[in-house]
């Protein structure tokens, strides 16, 4: 991959996780952007440019990569997958969407297989491994759109 994605999207409640899997990100210089977002509602209004995003006056983001986990408050990652999938093409765009979580539960596996959306899962942490390997797998040719 040579073209750098524009915005990677991580939904984790965990803000140790988010510091880390970001570090592993920059580390490989893959995006031009990451925007953490704390919980699926945040996530969505982010997408929508709604509740604190309201008043930044961009274009909806449509984020190239996003990592989801399964384990939040307020919204979890299945909360945000059911939602995000009524979600108009001009705001969610065509991310690939990984699932990043701590379960190693079979039933969370097979769950995420339901979802079209979903393309990868991966057990945190994030590793630079990891995420090169989801970068071949899904922008092979450079092109993140």
């Amino acid at each position: 991959m040579t073209t750098k994605l524009r915005l990677i999207l991580l939904i984790d409640d965990d803000i140790d996780d988010n510091f880390f899997h970001r570090r592993v990100i920059n580390k490989a210089s893959v995006a031009e952007e990451v925007v953490e977002c704390h919980d699926g509602k945040d996530a969505l209004d982010f997408l929508r440019n709604e509740g604190k995003y309201a008043g930044e006056g961009k274009p909806y983001p449509q984020p190239d990569l996003l990592f989801l986990d399964i384990n939040m408050p307020k919204m979890n990652g299945w909360e945000f997958l059911d939602q995000y999938e009524k979600l108009p093409p001009h705001i969610k765009g065509g991310p690939v969407i990984a699932m990043l979580t701590t379960s190693t539960n079979e039933l969370d596996l097979a769950k995420a297989r339901k979802y079209d959306i979903v393309k990868d899962y991966r057990n945190k942490p994030l590793t630079e491994e990891m995420l090169t390997g989801i970068l071949k797998s899904h922008f092979s040719k450079g092109d993140p759109s």
